[in-house]
Order: C-alpha cells, then sequence, then structure tokens
C-alpha cells in the first residue's frame, strides 16, 4: 500500500531550499504522444514556469519530484480512484498534485492537465501549445488557472458544468471527415484501376493519343491512391489524439 510509503517519504524528504507561503503543489514529468522527449520537456518546463509563478503555490523543484518517483518506481499502481489518488498525494507530501500529457496532433502540440488534491478529487483541462516559448506559458498559465480556480470544496462545484470541452470532439469529428475522404478516394482509385484492367479505361483513338490518354489515367489513379492512404491515415491520427483527449477528460 502506498500509506506507509507516503510517511516513510514525508519522514525521510530533504525539505525544500527556499520557504514556501503557498500550497505545496508538485508537477509529475509528462507523458507524451507522438511528440519527441526534447520537446515534451521544453513543454513541460513553460508549464512549469507558468504554474510557479502562480499566486498561492508552492511548486517542488522538478530535481526533488524525480527523486520522489525514483524512490517509489515499481512500488506505483495505476490509480482508478480518488482513494488512490489521495495516497498517491500523501506519498508525494503534497496538497496537489499535477499530471500532464504532451500530444502531437496534426503539426500542433495539445497538453492535457489534471490536477489532483490531497483528498484524490480531480480537475481537467486540456489547451492548444503556440510555437513560441513566451505563448506556451501564457497559455499554460490560463489553463492552470481555470483548474486552480476550480480547486474549492465539492460543495461548491456541484451545479459545476461538466460539459466536455469542444477539442477532443472537434478532433473526432475531423478524424472522421477525413475517413470518409479517405474512403471516397479509395472507392475512385480502385474504379480507376478496373476500368484500365478489363478495358480502355474510356480512352479512344490510337497511337500517341491513346498512349497519353492511358498515361493521364494511370496517374490519375495514383494520385486518387496517395490521396485515400494519406487521408485514411491522418483521420486515424485525428481519431486517436481525440479519443485520448475524451477519456482524458471524461470526470
Amino acid at each position: 500500500m502506498l500509506l506507509p510509503l507516503a510517511l516513510m517519504l514525508s519522514l525521510g524528504a530533504a525539505p525544500l531550499g527556499v520557504d514556501c507561503d503557498g500550497e505545496r503543489l508538485v508537477l509529475l514529468p509528462f507523458d507524451t504522444v507522438a511528440v519527441t522527449r526534447p520537446e515534451g520537456r521544453r513543454t513541460e518546463e513553460a508549464i512549469r514556469r507558468a504554474l510557479a509563478r502562480t499566486s498561492g503555490v508552492c511548486l517542488e523543484p522538478r530535481k526533488e519530484t524525480v527523486e520522489r518517483l525514483r524512490a517509489l518506481s515499481g512500488k506505483q499502481g495505476t490509480c482508478r480512484d480518488a482513494s488512490c489518488q489521495a495516497e498517491e498525494a500523501k506519498a508525494f507530501d503534497a496538497k496537489w498534485l499535477v499530471r500532464g500529457r504532451v500530444l502531437g496532433l496534426g503539426g500542433h502540440r495539445t497538453v492535457a492537465l489534471m490536477l489532483v488534491g490531497a483528498d484524490g478529487r480531480e480537475l481537467r483541462s486540456t489547451f492548444l501549445v503556440p510555437e513560441l516559448e513566451a505563448g506556451a506559458e501564457e497559455a499554460a498559465a490560463k489553463a492552470f488557472a481555470s483548474l486552480w480556480e476550480g480547486r474549492g470544496p465539492p460543495s461548491l462545484k456541484e451545479g459545476a458544468d461538466t460539459t466536455l470541452r469542444p477539442l477532443p470532439m472537434v478532433l473526432l469529428g475531423t478524424g472522421a471527415a477525413a475517413l470518409v475522404v479517405g474512403v471516397g478516394f479509395g472507392m475512385a482509385a480502385r474504379a480507376t484501376e478496373k476500368r484500365f484492367s478489363v478495358g480502355n479505361g474510356g480512352c479512344e483513338g490510337e497511337g500517341e493519343a491513346l498512349r497519353r490518354c492511358f498515361t493521364d489515367g494511370l496517374r490519375r489513379g495514383e494520385r486518387q491512391s496517395d490521396l485515400a492512404n494519406g487521408m485514411l491515415g491522418l483521420g486515424a491520427v485525428l481519431g486517436a489524439g481525440g479519443t485520448i483527449l475524451l477519456v482524458w477528460e471524461l470526470p
């Protein structure tokens, strides 16, 4: 169980190098999906800077967080409920834990954040990361501010809006549209192949004109096939990304 381990870590952990007046918060290293580790780390650092300048937050240095993770290596399971998440927060000697995931979708970076309290409650948010690092920090500050403002007692949040954010649905819808277009191009390519394999493909005449017609038709079929493969691949990637974000945001 994590509780004895939490007590051990809280007793044996070294104190922070600086005094903290705010609520103790631990930002765990981010997971990455379709993003290189260096790019994921840069995104994490931009978010860390945004959290560090949030009023009322006492953010643990990354080095200390990594040391705690190493101490917990092999002893942590996947948390599925509030009680497990509460024990995990105690293991990190934190009032709040922040988990994050960086996803590379359609050439853009998307970040999914989850704020977990010492009581196991969680709040979630997703946002797109601008290209410039300064823009990434500002976007992270806005996304985290919405989570931080909503961290009040559950009794104050009973009437809160639980509507899913639009980004996962946009990705799923775009992915579905890309799949439909890909299937359409695939059917067109198949029809073109069939016309030229069993007949003249609609080409008439003879000599150079006939050869040119055949060449153009075959090239058109190749383009249709390439477009079909590209759109099917894009649809699969967007659909997977939308599904990940949708699952991430579900309560």
